[in-house]
This record gives C-alpha cells, structure tokens and sequence, in this order.
C-alpha cells in the first residue's frame, strides 16, 4: 500500500483516545439512563403501606385520551420523595440561571420582583369588559345598597390592588412597553364615585403609602399585600365601617413594629408553591402583639364578607373574631370560611335570611376579580330584592348546575384537570367547571 493511500486510511481513524472517551462517555450516560429508569418505575409502584385502591392506576383508551390517566400518574409520583426532589432541584436551577419560576400565572421581574400575568393584564386594561357593562352593573350595586340600607344593614366595597399597580416599575422591559388602557379599576370607580357607592379605594391608597412608608406593601416573593398593608388594610376598613353604621367597633392595635429577613405568612406564597426556599435580603415589617380594643363601649358586629384570597389576613389577624364577632366569608361567593367539612356551598343557603343576620355587608374584589362585584353577589341581591318571584325561578335552574359543580369539585381528578386547564388558558376554575356542569346537565336531559 502506498504512503498516499495510508495517509487517507489514518485521517478516517479518529484517535485511540477520542475512541476511548467517547466509548466511556456513552456507557456512563446510559448507566445514568438506566439508574433513573429503575427508580422511575420503582416510584410507579404501589406503595404497600396504602391500601390497594389508593395506588391503582387505572389505564384506559377514555382515560389516557382525556388525560386522567397522566394526570393521576404525576400527582401520584409527585407525591414521592425522589421526585418531589428532583422537582425542586429543577425549579432552583432554572430560577438561579434563567430567572424562571415554574409556575402557571407567574413571571419574574426586576429585582427578582415576581407577578401575576393575569393581574398584570387587569393593570394595563388587556381584559377590560366595556364601560356599558361596569356601569350596570355599579347600578345593580346602588339599588342593593340602598335596599339594604332600608333594612338597617350597610354596604361597603374594597377595592384592592395587585402588584403590578404598586411595583409597576419592578415589571420587566418587555412588559413595561405595553400601552396603558382604560381598566375595569378605574372605571368601576368612576361609576361608584358617580353613583354615591360606599367603598375603599385600596389601589390609590397604596400609591400614596408607597411614597409615605420606608415599609414593603407587597413582598418580591408573595402575590398579596404583605402582612404589613394587612394590617393597614383592616384597620382602616373598621374605621370606615364604625362611621358608616355609627358604631365603635374594636379597633387593631399593635406596640411595635420589626423587619425580618424571613417571609412570614403568605409573603412567600409564591415561592412555597414551588417547594423552594424563600430567599434572603427582603426585609419585611411585621406588626407585633396584635390586640383589638374592649370594653363596655366597644360593640362587635356581624358582617358577611364576600371576596377572594386578598381578604384572609381579616381571618389570621383576628379581624373577623373580635371586631365582627366571628363572623363569615363567603370565598368568591361559593363556599364558607372558618372552613368546616359539614359547611354547606353557599348556594344551598337562603340568601335573604343569611343578608339579615349582619349588620354590613363587605365586598371586597381586586383588579383581577372585577367583571361582577362580589363574584356574582349583586347580581343575586339585585334580583332578589327587585323582583323576588323570578329571583327564586332562577335559583331553582341555577340549583340544579350549583349541584353538579359541587359533584365535579369532589371529584379530585377531574377537578385537578380542570384547574391546570385554568392555569394554562388563562380561564377562571369556577367558568371551567361551570361549562363541564352545564354539559353533563344537558347530557342528563338527552338520556
């Protein structure tokens, strides 16, 4: 063989110890394959401390369609230590190199500002449902309220802001060239002004805290107002109710006031959704040995609250026991806290005799929460009180979806599904589950 043909034969032959380490580098990556497979089927196997039916894992053609089938595998391995594990080392990694938060409804801004995408769009207008429709229903609100006021009860709305409105300078750059719109804020407002609605506007109340207070409004890594604006919050909403129904209700008090490094409460919610920990360097203020006035002259009242998640601090900060005399929340006007498991959904109540039982009514809705005050609330009052005979033929057909919805909400997989498709559309749970009840309804009276 000639040197010319040798030479093309050697320079095809890679070297010895490129062959080697790509051989090595091969059996290693599937030594690691391998390893993680057989945990990943050991985690797929029944756990024989539970009893049988708890582990099944039921595959079906419906079932891997529809996707209960994967569903209740990833729950089911998700509850494992391994890759319960393995999901937060991977939620760390991709917060630590690519600012990522794995959450559905979730971006991270400056300064490790995290937001809300859906209460960031309620900020510029992008889900604005039209000045016609606010200011009906703004006019349902006055009629409900003057209603009420008749029966001795007081109304009173709270307007409460998110992140975004605050902390608007923390969004990213991307973001922050979106255009301003109209919002469902600023016009709900408007009309409430227009029409002499009792309420607290809690959005420009904190623009004015901000410049005012050395103290964070709203934690980097929480989604509500901070345990500090809580305080605030519930204090001025009792003042504003002592005026309005010419009571002296207890008031909150607090001797002092510490800032700590570590998120208390639900200023981490955030993070605790993702299993990581809460990091370091955002000090908060926290309110201490919180009390509320008694005596002979200090009268709690019942109320009922109607609102979302921004109103629990009324709860853990003793508002809702001492000030208003254990009183409820109807959470988004569906289900009842203090929580119990014989609680009924509130739809199975009689709304008129509930309404009289209080003194006030409170209404609270942030940005995000604004298509219908109360979540539905004055709309029922409305007709309720209006026009009581078609109030009560209506409740009869809505009774029979509202007993549907309470059957999908017990059902843990479907629910699951339902709220990751939330998540992922940018819907609201309750319409999702509304749709699926309003089908299996109209399934019912095909059979």
């Amino acid at each position: 063989m000639n040197k010319h043909k040798q030479a093309n034969i050697k320079s095809k032959i890679p070297p010895v110890d490129k062959v080697n380490n790509g051989s090595l580098y091969k059996i290693l990556w599937y030594i690691v394959l391998s390893f993680v497979f057989i945990i990943f089927i050991k985690q797929l196997k029944n756990d024989p401390t539970l009893p049988e039916n708890e582990n099944e894992i039921k595959a079906s053609f419906h079932a891997f369609f529809n996707g209960t089938f994967q569903e209740s595998v990833e729950n089911k391995l998700l509850k494992k230590p391994f890759i319960s594990n393995l999901k937060k080392q991977k939620n760390e990694y991709e917060y630590k190199f690519f600012e990522k938060i794995n959450l559905e409804d979730a971006f991270v801004g400056k300064d490790n500002y995290i937001f809300g995408e859906n209460m960031t769009k309620a900020y510029f207008g992008d889900d604005y449902y039209g000045e016609e429709t606010i200011k009906i229903e703004v006019k349902k609100a006055k009629f409900v309220q003057s209603k009420l006021k008749a029966l001795g009860i007081e109304m009173l709305i709270l307007f409460a802001p998110g992140k975004s409105s605050i902390y608007t300078e923390f969004l990213p750059d991307n973001i922050l060239k979106t255009k301003k719109k109209t919002t469902n804020y600023q016009t709900y407002v408007k009309e409430c002004e227009n029409q002499n609605i009792n309420f607290i506007d809690f959005v420009r109340f904190f623009s004015y805290l901000k410049a005012n207070t050395q103290y964070p409004l709203f934690s980097r890594y929480g989604t509500h107002w901070s345990y500090y604006s809580e305080c605030i919050v519930v204090d001025t909403t009792i003042k504003k109710l002592e005026k309005l129904m010419n009571v002296n209700l207890p008031n909150i008090k607090y001797n002092n006031i510490v800032l700590k490094d570590t998120s208390l409460v639900r200023d981490g919610d955030i993070f605790r959704k993702t299993q990581m920990e809460i990091p370091k360097g955002n000090f908060l203020a926290y309110p201490l040995n919180i009390t509320f006035d008694k005596g002979p002259e200090v009268v709690p009242q019942k109320i009922l609250a109607i609102g979302d998640s921004y109103f629990r601090g009324f709860f853990y900060l003793g508002a809702m026991q001492q000030a208003f005399n254990n009183s409820q929340q109807w959470y988004y006007y569906n289900s009842i806290i203090p929580e119990n498991p014989n609680n009924p959904e509130v739809w199975e109540l009689d709304l008129k005799t509930e309404i009289l039982k209080n003194k006030a009514i409170l209404i609270l809705c942030n940005e995000m929460n604004l298509k219908n005050l109360g979540n539905g609330f004055i709309d029922d009052a409305f007709e309720l009180f209006y026009n009581p005979k078609k109030y009560y033929i209506n409740k009869k057909a809505k009774d029979e979806i509202n007993k549907l919805k309470k059957e999908i909400r017990s059902n843990k997989e479907l629910l699951s599904l339902l709220t990751k498709e939330s998540q992922q559309k940018g819907i609201t749970l309750d319409s999702l589950i509304t749709e699926a009840a309003t089908k299996l309804k109209n399934g019912n009276k095909k059979n």
